[in-house]
């Protein structure tokens, strides 16, 4: 519409405004000039960033339901591009063993960045997505032991995992299959007359637990054994991964040497300082977010993506 065309209307409100009191027409010509005007304003593109969805300088409300429909179809194309943008395969120049994509332009290695990687996220926050997209990724084909102590609703699809729903001896029988491999590499390597893994040709292996807290409360054996894991395992080419709701219920003796640390968004300020970060991360409407301590902080789908590579699981003998 041409801003031109205007005029007579809001001439003819204020003549009859005037000439014969119909203040009525003069304001509802004005009103109908205004939305003209601001539908007429170019469109501001929607801007996903670590803070939170812009348009402009204009920083939306989380809730999605109070945007108009063109901003939500917006911010729908805008993540589809980030979607776009995730890594489809890992740098040559960093596709080492333990290379991961941990989000949008990010990637993170557990055996240079790590040794160990504790993952902090509450319910809603994506940590299950996050774990799957760090696991999909992971380069090198490890040996993955895995504890699920949420009825492996995460980690099951990566193989044979225990579970709190698992017989008490099952479970057992997981640590205890931890703990000698420990005590295999401790000896390979003694009678190699060597002092790493790396220089060996023995394939690396990662320890996943998911609901840390819970998993501890149920087996006494647990705790030794993560710790033993978290002491000794980087000589030995074994890798713990934790992810737990909370820092709460985690020991200090464990968490001491879990020094790859992720917070995800809503994660609690608490939380955030006990993990060293000086801020807890920000939510993203219909995306995920976290930030890694030290580091950057970063954006990651919740829907699930294509994976690149695969990855030998535990099975029990």
């Amino acid at each position: 519409m041409r801003l031109v065309w205007l005029f007579p209307s809001l001439a003819a409100g204020l003549f009859f405004g005037l000439t014969a009191g119909y203040w009525q027409m003069a304001i509802m010509a004005g009103l109908s000039a205004l939305v003209t005007l601001l539908m007429a304003v170019p469109k501001r593109p929607i801007v996903i960033t670590r803070r939170g969805v812009f348009r402009g300088r204009f920083r939306l409300p989380d809730r999605m339901a109070l945007w108009p429909r063109s901003w939500r179809d917006q911010y729908t194309a805008e993540l589809a591009r980030l979607v776009a943008s995730l890594p489809g395969q890992l740098s040559k120049t960093d596709y080492s063993p333990l290379a991961f994509v941990a989000g949008y332009g990010l990637e993170l290695n557990l055996a240079t960045s790590g040794p160990h990687l504790f993952l902090v996220g509450p319910t809603g926050s994506g940590k299950s997505r996050w774990l799957n997209l760090m696991l999909e990724t992971m380069s090198g084909e490890p040996e993955l032991y895995l504890a699920d102590f949420k009825g492996g609703a995460t980690l099951s699809k990566f193989g044979r995992c225990v579970t709190d729903l698992d017989d008490p001896e099952v479970r057992q029988e997981f640590w205890g299959s931890v703990r000698e491999l420990l005590e295999s590499r401790e000896r390979y390597l003694a009678l190699h007359r060597v002092t790493s893994a790396a220089e060996t040709s023995l394939p690396y292996a990662v320890v996943v637990v998911d609901e840390l807290s819970h998993g501890l409360q149920l087996d006494r054996v647990a705790l030794p054994t993560l710790s033993a894991v978290a002491a000794r395992g980087r000589s030995l080419g074994v890798h713990l991964i934790c992810a737990n709701q909370s820092v709460s219920g985690v020991p200090r003796e464990l968490l001491v040497n879990l020094n790859l640390r992720v917070a995800l968004g809503g994660t609690d300020e608490i939380d955030a300082l006990q993990l060293g970060a000086k801020k807890s991360p920000a939510r993203i409407p219909g995306s995920g977010s976290g930030l890694v301590v030290g580091g950057a902080e970063f954006g990651f789908p919740f829907r699930q993506e294509p994976s690149r590579g695969s990855a030998s699981s535990y099975r029990a003998p």
